[in-house]
């Protein structure tokens, strides 16, 4: 739909509703910003999870970041010089078992919960360890890990797509009396994404892979205790305790960052406001209504919008098109 700015400088109300052809859906135009700007804050969160504020330096680069370790997409940051990811460890995860990730048969960390209300019990992930869970009659053992979990669609067996992790996953099997159960725990999911046994006990992997590159760190943010971080160095994995105001450098010696604060409880929230009246970055503020429900978005040029339904995908893309009259 062609859409008039008299002033390509100036913010001004719209007034244009779209209709989606063939669907019940409707767009509606509501505002024009010649420049707008997102805003970042955290916020205290009692359903939140520890989040890291890091301090990008090098040539050209003067940025800083939060990481949010229960936001999918903030949970780490990367690029060609290296890349640094946060994991949430609940309950008093002990230094022993930090130290324990250096090993370099150690993927992760098991975090065991044999009741609601007891904090979780914390293991190294080492393929082929056994151990017995206190209070319980129960012996867990760890038979496979794989770094790129993938289903074979003809064989149907587990393989792995790659050494890199994209989907970290271990096999577990529990054994206790004349009970045994065998299941699949994934990093990248809370709780089982397939149909299988239930454990008699709540499980979650937490993968501390590092990768086989210099310059990629994952920061461990257990609760209540200071923070780590783990990395290659020489070759080998390392761990130390945060310091502030340290710099760590990434593959690419020019560039490095530190963690200025980490905090507990908490959430990263974006949000967007009008900048100044010059034509930097603009975009158009729009209200997607379907049926009775009815969600705002923000049409930044030339970057589609993606808004999915039960239906499907409608990406919504703003354009500018000059005025020839005025060349």
């Amino acid at each position: 739909m062609p859409l008039s700015i008299s002033d390509e400088s100036k913010p001004q109300g719209l007034k244009a509703t779209v209709p989606v052809m063939g669907t019940p859906m409707k767009v509606r135009l509501e505002r024009y910003l010649p420049d707008l700007r997102w805003e970042t804050t955290v916020v205290e969160d009692p359903n939140g999870g520890p989040v890291a504020k890091l301090s990008l330096r090098g040539e050209g680069l003067l940025q800083d970041v939060w990481l949010c370790a229960r936001d999918r997409e903030r949970q780490s940051i990367s690029a060609h010089v290296g890349s640094v990811a946060i994991r949430e460890l609940p309950g008093q995860t002990g230094t022993e078992v930090l130290q324990e990730l250096t090993d370099p048969d150690v993927v992760g960390i098991l975090l065991i919960w044999l009741s609601d209300t007891d904090s979780p019990l914390a293991y190294a992930v080492k393929p082929g360890k056994t151990v017995s869970l206190p209070r319980s009659p129960w012996k867990l053992s760890v038979l496979k890990y794989t770094p790129h979990y993938s289903v074979d669609r003809q064989t149907k067996e587990v393989t792995s797509l790659s050494d890199k992790p994209e989907n970290p996953a271990v096999e577990i099997r529990v054994e206790g009396g004349k009970q045994e159960y065998r299941q699949w725990l994934w990093s990248l999911f809370a709780s089982s994404p397939h149909q299988e046994q239930q454990l008699p006990f709540r499980a979650r992997f937490v993968d501390f892979h590092p990768g086989t590159g210099a310059g990629r760190y994952i920061l461990a943010a257990p609760e209540g205790s200071p923070s780590y971080l783990l990395h290659l160095k020489d070759g080998k994995k390392h761990i130390e305790q945060v310091e502030p105001g340290k710099r760590y450098p990434f593959e690419d010696g020019r560039y490095s960052f530190g963690v200025d604060e980490v905090r507990p409880g908490a959430r990263v929230v974006t949000t967007w406001k009008e900048g100044s009246e010059v034509l930097l970055n603009p975009a158009v503020v729009a209200t997607i209504i379907q049926s009775t429900s009815a969600q705002q978005v923000l049409l930044e040029l030339g970057k589609p919008y993606h808004h999915k339904t039960s239906s499907g995908t409608l990406v919504v893309l703003y354009r500018r098109v000059p005025d020839s009259s005025k060349q």
